[in-house]
Parts: C-alpha cells; sequence; structure tokens
C-alpha cells in the first residue's frame, strides 16, 4: 500500500505565479513529496473551502427537512414536486447566511481568540479564574465540541456526554493537563515531548472527550507557546492524509475513487485510539520539520505550523469545492458534483467578514473576556 501511494500524483501543469517549478509538470500531494509551494497554495484555498462545505451542509440539512414534511410529501405523491436544491425562498437564504456566518466566527474563535484567552489565563491576565492559571471553562468546552462536530463529522452523542460534565471537574482536569505539557523539544526527544499525561489527565475524567478531542484541546492551548511544542489535533481530515496516505488524484473530481477508510456518512473507520494518535503526532512532525526545512532555505518564509497542516488537510479532502484545481488550470474548468455545484452558486457575494468583526461577535460572553 506503501509504495502504491508514493506513486500518487497528481498530473497538472502548473500555472505561470502559481509558484510551482515550471519545467515539473507533476504535483504530488503525497506528504512525503508535497512541496512547499504546492502546500501554501493548498493553505490559501481554506477559507473559501471551509465557507462552501459549511454551507453546503446547511442546504443539505434543509432540503433533506423540508422533504420530510408533510407538504413535501404531499407534492412527491402527486409529482408536483418541483424544487430543486438549488431554489431557496427568501427565509431559507437568510437562515444559511446567518447560520455560516456563525460557524465563520466559531472557526476563528477556535483559532484565534480562545487560543488569546488562554494565554491571558496562564499569565494571570484573564478576568475569568485565573487564580487556577490556564483552563476552559465548561461553555468554551461546549464550543470546541461544537466547533469539532460542525466543522468534521456530526456526533450529536459526544455533545450531550461533554454537557453532562460538572464545571469543577472541566476546569481542574484542564488546568491539570495544560500544567503537565512536556517542556522538551520533540526533535531531541520525542518520546518525551509526546503529552501522554496531559492527554491522560483530560481523557479520564471528562465524560466525551477521548484522544482526539483531548488533542484539539491541547492544540488550541499551544498555538501561541513555542512552535517547536505545540500539539497537532487528531482530525479526521491529517490522519485521512499523512497516516492512511489518502488523498486527491486527477484534475477532475468525477474520477476520484471513493475512499475505503471512509464510512458512507463520512466517519472514517478507525478506532481514535492514542496507539493512531502517536501515529498522526509522528507523521505530523515529520512533515512540519521537511517543509520548514524548504522555508529556511527562503529568506520571509513564516515556519508552517500543526494548524497549517491541519487546514491543508482540511482542504485537500474538500478539494472538490476549493477551487484549487481551477486556480490551476482555470482553462480546463471543473466538473462539481450536483450537490456541491449547487452550495457554490448560492454563495453569496458579500461573504467575507472582516476578521476584528468576527471576532468580536463571537458571543458576549467572548466579547466580554477579549475586551
Amino acid at each position: 500500500m506503501a509504495k502504491e501511494a508514493n506513486t500518487r500524483t497528481l498530473h497538472v501543469q502548473s500555472e505561470k505565479g502559481q509558484g510551482e517549478d515550471h519545467n515539473k509538470s507533476r504535483v504530488s500531494f503525497h506528504p512525503r513529496h508535497i512541496t512547499l509551494e504546492t502546500f501554501r497554495n493548498l493553505l490559501s484555498h481554506y477559507p473559501l473551502t471551509v465557507e462552501r462545505v459549511h454551507r453546503s451542509k446547511l442546504m443539505l440539512k434543509l432540503h433533506s427537512k423540508a422533504a420530510k414534511g408533510p407538504k413535501r410529501k404531499a407534492e412527491m405523491k402527486t409529482g408536483a414536486a418541483t424544487t430543486t436544491k438549488a431554489e431557496l425562498n427568501l427565509s431559507e437564504e437568510k437562515h444559511i447566511l446567518e447560520e455560516t456566518d456563525k460557524f465563520l466566527q466559531l472557526d476563528q474563535w477556535r483559532y484565534e481568540v480562545l487560543p488569546k484567552i488562554i494565554v491571558d489565563r496562564a499569565n494571570g491576565s484573564g478576568q475569568k479564574g485565573s487564580a487556577e492559571g490556564a483552563h476552559l471553562l465548561k461553555e468554551e468546552l461546549i464550543d470546541i465540541m461544537e466547533w469539532k462536530t460542525k466543522h468534521g463529522v456530526s456526533r450529536p452523542m459526544l455533545m450531550g456526554m461533554v454537557t453532562s460534565n460538572p464545571v469543577a471537574t472541566i476546569t481542574k482536569s484542564t488546568s491539570t493537563a495544560f500544567a503537565a505539557l512536556p517542556d522538551v523539544d520533540p526533535v531531541v526527544a520525542p518520546n518525551d515531548a509526546f503529552p501522554k499525561a496531559s492527554l491522560d489527565a483530560l481523557t479520564a475524567p471528562i465524560r466525551g472527550v477521548g484522544p482526539a478531542t483531548a488533542s484539539l484541546i491541547l492544540s488550541i492551548a499551544t498555538v501561541f507557546g513555542d512552535t517547536e511544542k505545540q500539539v497537532p489535533f487528531y482530525s479526521d481530515n491529517v490522519y485521512l492524509w499523512l497516516c492512511l496516505t489518502d488523498f486527491p488524484e486527477g484534475n477532475n473530481i468525477k474520477e476520484q475513487k471513493p475512499s475505503k477508510h471512509k464510512k458512507p456518512n463520512g466517519e472514517l473507520i478507525v478506532k481514535y485510539n492514542m496507539n493512531e494518535y502517536r501515529e498522526l503526532w509522528n507523521a505530523s512532525q515529520e512533515l512540519r520539520a521537511r517543509l520548514n526545512n524548504s522555508a529556511g532555505e527562503k529568506s520571509g518564509d513564516r515556519p508552517v505550523s500543526f494548524i497549517d497542516i491541519e487546514r491543508v488537510a482540511y482542504v485537500l479532502r474538500n478539494i472538490a469545492v476549493s477551487d484549487y484545481f481551477a486556480s490551476q488550470l482555470p482553462e480546463a474548468g471543473l466538473n462539481m458534483e450536483k450537490d456541491m455545484e449547487s452550495a457554490n452558486d448560492q454563495l453569496p457575494k458579500e461573504s467575507k467578514k472582516d476578521s476584528s468583526e468576527l471576532g468580536t461577535r463571537r458571543s458576549k460572553r467572548i466579547k466580554h473576556e477579549v475586551m
């Protein structure tokens, strides 16, 4: 399988100005061969991709709900149903716009706002409970789980389990986990750098938190720390790309083969255990080190972070709506899946929000803590 994966490449002629070597016609997404230029290019498509994916999920959910209603059933029975997925009334369009905007705020909150709040608490400057040092509030853990289930595959049971945890358990467990993070360079001592104690401090006492969610919590807590000691998040997308070497092939979406590693609902066929996370940990460290070695050869390049890897993996998994291929070969066009195509057609023109506006609109609670 490894040998087969190593030969999987994307035969795409790079457009001038895209940063690829023009003497090469093969662009590889394999984690051992992807270039820094290709990686950066994919990363630049994250904002558009995450917006389109979430909007598409909302549309599918909306139409699925409508199809179960009595009016819809009557239309189907009489053969009068003519509404397509691309057609939305004003109320539906407003709902999708509002919910998409809320999720984009939540996405920024996860990557930028909450990490800063945790740093403030660690420094004793937080407005709530700074005596405990760096920690999470219960409502913050609930928001993290909301982001995780909306950003990836929906798992409603996890939210119920997380909500059932006592406030004191979450405060104490996250405080213990953050304090136990290893102060070791993973390049010098990879085994000692693995945050086993911190993961255990989260998974043992907190209901609904397994190794994957625990790694997400630690990833958020280490965003603004030493870059060498950041913790990667065990996301489905990263594991699919780095550990299962499952990534797009060809430049036609309809030519993509169904993944044998995913269930019909999109969930990976994995165990989400500590051994798998250690595999992802090692693979993430290897990819980041290789790309940063390339970045070091060019002045002005900022180091690649685990969040960058996480976002690139997300784009690769959702490349059908990323416009990545279109940006490489605009003259070739792109055959989208019908559901995704309708989602693209419905994108609002004024979908981009100022980052500061998004950061302050997350919720009254977030506004209060950031101020």
